[in-house]
C-alpha cells in the first residue's frame, strides 16, 4: 500500500511539474513569437485551464501526503507537499498583477503594456517551474531513500 501511495504522489507531483515546465519552455516561447492578438487568445484559455488543474493537483497531492505521513509517521512527505503552497503567496504578490492585466476582458493585445506583460510572465512563471521541479526531485529522493 505504501508503494502505491508513493507512486501516486510522484505521479501527481510529476504532472504538476510537467504542466509548469510546459508553460515555461513551450507555451511562453510560442506566446512571444505569435502575433499579439493570437498571444492573448492563447494565453487566456491556457491560464484558465492550467491554474485550476495545478491547484487541484496540489491540493490532492497535499492531502495524500498528509494521509501517508499520518500513517507512516514520516512527516517529510507532508512537509515537502506544503512547500508547493509557497506558489500561492508568490503568485498573489508577484504574478497576479500581470495575470490580471493579461486576463482582463478589455485587454488591448496591441499595447506595449500587454507585450511587456507577456514577456514578464515567462520570467515570473519560471520561478514557479523551478520550485515545482525542486519539490518533485525532493519527493523522488524521499521515495528512494526512505522505507
Amino acid at each position: 500500500m505504501n508503494n502505491t501511495i508513493t507512486v501516486l504522489i510522484l505521479v501527481l507531483m510529476g504532472a504538476q511539474f510537467g504542466i509548469a515546465l510546459t508553460a515555461s519552455i513551450i507555451v511562453h516561447p510560442i506566446l512571444r513569437k505569435a502575433k499579439k492578438e493570437t498571444a492573448i487568445e492563447v494565453f487566456k484559455p491556457f491560464f484558465n485551464k492550467t491554474h485550476r488543474c495545478v491547484l487541484i493537483l496540489s491540493i490532492i497531492t497535499t492531502l495524500i501526503a498528509l494521509m501517508y505521513s499520518t500513517g507512516s509517521g514520516n512527516w517529510w512527505w507532508f512537509g515537502i507537499a506544503m512547500l508547493m503552497h509557497l506558489n500561492g503567496p508568490y503568485t498573489l504578490y508577484f504574478m497576479m498583477p500581470t495575470n490580471r492585466r493579461l486576463m482582463n476582458k478589455n485587454v488591448d493585445p496591441l499595447s506595449e503594456q500587454t507585450e511587456r506583460d507577456i514577456q514578464k510572465w515567462g520570467g515570473l512563471h519560471l520561478v514557479r517551474t523551478i520550485l515545482n521541479g525542486l519539490i518533485f526531485i525532493a519527493f523522488i529522493v524521499l521515495a528512494v531513500y526512505t522505507k
